[in-house]
């Protein structure tokens, strides 16, 4: 990542570390990474449910963003928000660990090889 704020590991993030560990408790699974997730995949990557998302972010916030690559990474940090913390409020943001970044990132890269980064 390009600043030490972003340098964040989900296993550092107690919501998310309790979720792995929900997932060995009640599935006996054991993954090391939020990205490992089974419904990591399904929430934030699948892109059939990125686009029934960006509908109804459309449709609530009346925004259109043409489809690509960078339309689908924007949906996917919305959509790995709500599965993990719900519903934040308005101008409310969360750093989001490294990994996940660099998944939705290389799941759907930019063109020009060209990210923002985290802003407040």
């Amino acid at each position: 990542m390009s600043t030490v704020r972003e340098c964040v590991c989900c296993q550092e993030i107690t919501l998310l570390s309790d979720r792995i560990t929900s997932l060995a408790d009640t599935h006996d699974m054991n993954v090391p990474c939020i990205t490992q997730h089974p419904g990591f995949h399904t929430v934030c990557l699948d892109e059939w449910t990125l686009e029934a998302a960006y509908y109804s972010y459309r449709q609530g916030y009346r925004v259109e963003h043409p489809s690509g690559p960078r339309r689908n990474r924007y949906v996917a940090y919305r959509q790995f928000v709500r599965w993990c913390w719900g519903y934040l409020g308005k101008d409310v943001r969360v750093v989001l660990p490294s990994c996940v970044v660099t998944k939705i990132r290389n799941t759907f890269p930019s063109p020009d090889g060209t990210y923002i980064g985290f802003q407040y």
